[in-house]
């Protein structure tokens, strides 16, 4: 396949920072822990691809930067070489219907980008997104006292993401197909470089490109590193205040503190504080409810893509 853009050895001079700047070629619009960060991270070691700063500018949420205007969203881009395709990734844009009129901002603005969609279980999204959610968003100091079924009732977006039936409709409504490219959470898993190969024929860059030299870096659990920092805090946190202990602190060094705390997670005490921070798992019933309700959205995909979802009906 012949690139529709410049190889690296071609480039042009590089170009300033102007106050025009640039528009995105495509974008990624997926539901919140469905693997964005990873595919955006594996897609902009591209040479020929530019990813904006922040990942998640969520320019067409009105909520959020769309009152920044049009002059901002292109100042993001305005570092990429002009052989760069430009690109960016932002789960707001599939939170249909607490954001509405995403995909018609988009159709507008950029009538002609590519639009990427990673889609994972439904199920197992939606739950880790309560815990996410609950985590990194509503609740970022608190122990885990609401249930999945507890939290997602009161932020809906945790269940209304999994549906993709309902967010493909409204981008379809806008967008052709061959714009679209519909992309599994589980092939990232399995096989990250032929997932990033196929978005790079999508995209009309070199497919040859490997991201990840050797291998694919190994995937940290943002949630999960974020939670022991929150339990680590709730159990050191008093001790700051004790006469002596500070300096003792800083004494012992960075390594000395991390074997005292050791000690005193995996104290009686510890654990207590530990478990109060995990999340509660999702119940027997809550599934069965989420695999009827996303039924029809199985049946739509199987019907879009021709995969077998079965294991989606588990």
């Amino acid at each position: 396949m012949t690139p529709t853009l410049r190889a690296p050895s071609d480039r042009l001079p590089v170009q300033r920072r102007v106050s025009t700047g640039r528009l995105p070629d495509f974008l990624i619009v997926v539901a919140a822990k469905s693997g964005t960060s990873s595919l955006f991270s594996y897609l902009c070691a591209h040479p020929a691809l530019f990813g904006s700063t922040p990942k998640e500018p969520c320019f067409f949420d009105p909520e959020v930067n769309l009152d920044r205007g049009l002059g901002w969203y292109r100042g993001l881009f305005a570092d990429a070489e002009p052989w760069q395709l430009c690109g960016e990734a932002s789960t707001n844009y599939t939170r249909f219907p607490q954001v509405q009129g995403v995909p018609e901002r988009i159709k507008a603005t950029l009538p002609d980008a590519k639009l990427i969609y990673l889609m994972r279980h439904p199920v197992e999204r939606a739950y880790s997104h309560y815990v996410h959610a609950f985590t990194k968003e509503e609740y970022p100091r608190e122990p885990f006292d609401l249930s999945f079924e507890a939290f997602s009732a009161a932020y809906p977006r945790c269940l209304d993401g999994s549906d993709y039936a309902l967010q493909l409709g409204r981008y379809f409504e806008h967008f052709p197909r061959e714009q679209v490219l519909l992309l599994f959470y589980e092939d990232l898993e399995r096989d990250p470089g032929a997932l990033c190969r196929e978005v790079f024929e999508f995209l009309g860059v070199d497919p040859s490109f490997d991201p990840f030299g050797a291998a694919p870096p190994a995937r940290e659990n943002v949630s999960v590193t974020f939670r022991e920092g929150r339990v680590r805090g709730e159990l050191t946190g008093p001790l700051k205040v004790v006469p002596g202990l500070r300096l003792l602190g800083q004494w012992l060094g960075p390594r000395g503190r991390d074997a005292l705390y050791g000690l005193l997670r995996h104290s009686p005490y510890g654990r207590r504080v530990g478990k109060a921070f995990e999340p509660q798992p999702m119940t027997p019933r809550m599934r069965e409810l989420l695999l009827r309700r996303y039924m029809p959205t199985v049946d739509y995909l199987e019907e879009l893509t021709g995969r077998d979802l079965s294991a989606w009906r588990e």
